[in-house]
């Protein structure tokens, strides 16, 4: 079954508003990984000072609380580097709508 151009830009006009709504989080992704660095950078500190857990941790460990929180910064960053790829994707789809021929 092929598809036309016409039916291709409905497609991808729907592609866009999603992309663009996934793409307005950014400054929440970064917002969110600059407070696991900043996070991770308090536990460092504390544990290199022989500071005890803070008292209601949900952490057994500072190890436990570190790979916690490097795990975080790496999804965070995984999500940074999607929305890099979504605005690439986003600009290709936003090309092809406003020029490619109706046929």
């Amino acid at each position: 079954m092929s598809m036309t151009v016409g039916g291709a830009k409905a497609i991808l006009n729907a592609v866009i508003e999603k992309t663009k709504k996934s793409i307005e989080r950014l400054d929440t992704y970064e917002k969110e990984l600059a407070d696991d660095k900043a996070t991770l950078a308090h536990i460092n500190l504390l544990q290199d000072n022989g500071d005890p857990l803070p008292a209601g941790s949900p952490y057994e460990s500072f190890t436990e609380w570190k790979d916690q929180i490097e795990k975080e910064i790496r999804n965070g960053e995984n999500s940074l580097d999607r929305i890099s790829i979504q605005k690439a994707e986003l600009m290709a789809f936003e090309y092809f709508v406003e020029t490619a021929p109706e046929a």
